[in-house]
């Protein structure tokens, strides 16, 4: 594979929150991705209604993010589920933050560790998330993008959950974007 050029992301279109920047993991504050990614969500939020963007928490990963990020999903998970064996633990540590651990080299595009991977919401025009259920992040089976179109007898903000998480795959399935389906938030670009 060719050496991947990552670009920085701007907040003139998106909304911006570094996470891991925030949760110590990452050096930078600055939000990196492949330019043919990019483009390609630029696109996509083109699809979204009128005073809607995305609003990006991750894209371009470098493997000690991801290191830090496996052993944060580890300590929560083995908090979630103390009975559970190791190889129980590392099947929902793989579950949520890929192979454990971290593989050195990572040949497809459509990952973070290339740049063509984002976790990311929707937002209204003042960068207020739509309620999608959960947090980014979350490592419990709500997380899945389909968990509200299964659940008989919503509640009204379950019902608001499903509405926005189909408004989300809607519009970057549209776009040619590609869920993991055991997160709403992870949307991967693989051209």
């Amino acid at each position: 594979m060719k050496k991947i050029k990552l670009v920085e992301i701007t907040g003139k279109k998106f909304v911006l929150e570094p996470r891991y920047y925030f949760f110590g993991w990452s050096k930078s504050s600055k939000i990196l991705g492949r330019q043919s990614a990019i483009v390609a969500l630029s696109k996509a939020e083109k699809l979204l209604p009128a005073g809607y963007k995305f609003k990006i928490w991750d894209c371009f990963r470098p493997r000690e993010v991801q290191i830090a990020m496996v052993d944060s999903f580890k300590k929560r998970l083995r908090v979630m589920h103390p009975a559970a064996p190791p190889k129980q633990l590392k099947q929902l540590v793989e579950r949520y933050a890929g192979k454990v651990p971290p593989p050195l080299k990572i040949e497809r595009l459509d990952t973070h560790r290339n740049g063509g991977s984002f976790d990311l919401t929707v937002a209204d025009d003042e960068g207020r998330e739509l309620y999608m259920g959960t947090d980014h992040d979350d490592l419990t089976p709500k997380a899945a993008t389909d968990y509200f179109e299964k659940i008989k007898g919503l509640t009204g903000l379950e019902r608001e959950a499903k509405k926005n998480r189909r408004l989300l795959a809607k519009t970057l399935t549209q776009a040619g974007f590609i869920n993991y389906k055991e997160e709403w938030w992870h949307w991967s670009w693989a051209k």
